[in-house]
């Protein structure tokens, strides 16, 4: 037999007893529609959910801790340099990014813009790299403002792009006091009362810098090169950027909220660049350096618990989503506490902050802000030592397959999983626990629907005795037998499969459309709880046809074995 005549034998049989394939496709289409579903749903959770929260080839490591008596004690050992560079030893490790949280006291205000008071608040913050977060900030940028973020019209010479709140999450350089270099950052020095990055020749200082005067400078062409706050001076290719210095009128300046009081005077009339403010080293003080507003990132799960917590009980503004909040400005007060005893006065700092943008993982209850900006905080008011201590570290993999390796490596360091990492392994474990229960209810459903089939080819093929007698008679052989049958059930599985991936799609969007009023009040939170990817329709189908195949299979082998000669005598 003809591939084309078995074609049209098929096509012939189908439409002959289509009633009969309609009803046993029934169950191919239930369960097809199931198992597209609940693969798809699992695919979305991970990929929009899961791995957002914890990516998959990322971990992150604290000090073990140890309980005791109900309570956890951090063992003896540090989170340094030197552990951060046996972790980057370690088989499969792509990268390695410190974290570290505020060893001291802060208060922040500000904020009455949006929400129509002055919040006062205790301040908590930790740093991150900006490289481990820019990719997703970037990605949640282009969901809040819009595919065109980071498009516009440019002046002529320079790149074609106007500034994203992604590539504002980076170090804009600070200047804080010191009395010693005790006072300052690792590769600082205390020089003129205020912490530099000293040098002592060209050969100390990083790629792009120069040593002028004992201290590292960016080289530049024109102030355009420079950091906020910063003017290119210099001539040739000595040129390098100086931080402005500056004075407002008087030390109490700084607590204003005119922002032009804030910038202060470079020189009689003309005040810091815009975008800037003069920064002092203390609260005594009103010289001070031109800076810009220290980058944050704020947690999606903070807006939620300020909407539906601090907004319901004090008959406050809600907040309508994330996007409001970027670019909004606040103040810092480090040193002073709602809680706890006050550093001395002359150790007191004010700082104004700028929110850049969101990140699941920026600290639940406080502010996340590039990571040298805590760390020379923690080295101003705790001490070199203290800064030069991590309280976690983040781990990136080149395959999620490195993680387990990986974690027991880092226990024999004195390093144990992150309460984060623990709940991302938990989840993940719990969706796919989750997806194999509702795999094995959808195949349940397929083998009952290939039950059917099996009945209903066999009926079938009992009706069709003599015109399969007549093939055998002519010519067919038992394999063309086989095939005719079995063709026919693919057909069914793939018709079942495709009205069953089709209906699984429909039940996706009216679970979207339910869920998006609880979505809705959760930000951050995807539209879409639901991936419908190659692969998942791919398994649909798959599967459909594969149960059609094996509940035909007892059929097309009583077809073919179909006695001609009796068949037609009897006839």
């Amino acid at each position: 037999m003809t591939i084309r005549a078995g074609i049209t034998l098929v096509r012939r049989n189908l439409t002959r007893s289509r009633r009969h394939f309609l009803f046993s496709a029934v169950g191919l289409v239930v369960g097809t529609a199931t198992l597209a579903f609940f693969l798809a749903l699992s695919t979305g959770m991970r990929e929009r959910v899961i791995n957002r929260l914890y990516p998959v080839n990322q971990v992150e490591f604290q000090r073990e801790v140890v309980r005791l008596f109900g309570l956890g004690v951090e063992v003896p050992a540090r989170l340094d340099r030197a552990t951060l560079d046996a972790l980057r030893s370690l088989p499969g490790v792509r990268g390695v990014f410190p974290k570290q949280r505020t060893k001291f006291q802060a208060k922040l205000w500000g904020g009455r813009d949006v929400l129509g008071y002055q919040a006062n608040l205790e301040a908590f913050a930790d740093g991150l790299p900006p490289d481990l977060i820019r990719d997703e900030l970037r990605a949640a940028e282009r969901e809040v403002l819009g595919p065109e973020a980071g498009s516009g019209p440019c002046e002529a010479g320079r790149e074609c792009r106007r500034p994203t709140y992604h590539e504002a999450f980076r170090d804009l350089g600070d200047v804080l006091g010191c009395t010693s270099d005790r006072d300052c950052a690792a590769g600082e020095s205390c020089r003129g009362g205020a912490c530099r990055a000293a040098c002592d020749g060209e050969d100390s200082c990083a790629e792009g810098q120069a040593c002028v005067g004992g201290e590292c400078r960016a080289r530049c062409v024109d102030s355009r090169d420079c950091r906020p706050g910063e003017v290119c001076e210099g001539s040739g290719a000595s040129r390098t950027c100086r931080r402005l210095a500056c004075r407002l009128r008087n030390a109490r300046d700084q607590f204003s909220e005119d922002w032009a009081v804030l910038r202060g005077e470079v020189t009689p009339g003309t005040p810091c660049p815009e975008g800037t403010y003069c920064a002092t080293p203390s609260v005594l003080a009103s010289e001070g350096r031109c800076v810009a507003p220290i980058p944050v990132i704020l947690s999606p799960f903070l807006l939620e618990v300020y909407n539906s917590v601090a907004a319901t009980a004090l008959g406050l503004r809600r907040l309508a989503g994330l996007e409001v909040m970027l670019g909004v400005r606040f103040a810092m007060l480090l040193g002073e506490s709602f809680f706890i005893e006050d550093e001395r006065v002359e150790k007191r700092v004010v700082r104004r902050a700028r929110v850049v943008g969101f990140s699941p993982k920026a600290m639940e209850f406080g502010v996340t802000m590039p990571l040298p900006y805590v760390v020379r905080a923690n080295a101003a008011f705790r001490g070199r030592e203290e800064a030069a201590a991590f309280t976690s570290v983040v781990v990136v993999t080149a395959r999620n397959e490195d993680i387990p390796a990986l974690v027991e490596d880092a226990r024999v360091l004195g390093l144990t999983l992150s309460p984060r990492s623990e709940e991302g392994r938990k989840a993940a474990n719990v969706l796919a626990i989750l997806t194999v229960v509702f795999a094995l209810i959808s195949m349940v459903i397929l083998a009952i629907s290939a039950i059917n089939i099996t009945h209903t080819f066999l009926m079938l093929v009992t009706e069709r005795r003599t015109e399969i007698a007549v093939y055998r008679a002519i010519g067919a052989t038992l394999w063309d037998i086989r095939g005719l049958i079995l063709a026919e059930a693919a057909w069914v599985g793939l018709a079942g499969g495709a009205a069953g991936v089709l209906a699984g799609v429909g039940a996706s969007v009216a679970a979207n459309l339910l869920a998006a009023p609880i979505l809705g009040r959760i930000p951050g939170s995807p539209s879409d709880l639901f991936v419908f990817s190659p692969w998942v329709v791919m398994a649909g189908l798959g599967c459909a046809v594969l149960f059609a195949l094996v509940g035909a299979y007892v059929p097309a082998r009583a077809a073919a074995r179909t006695d001609p000669a009796t068949v037609l005598t009897q006839g």
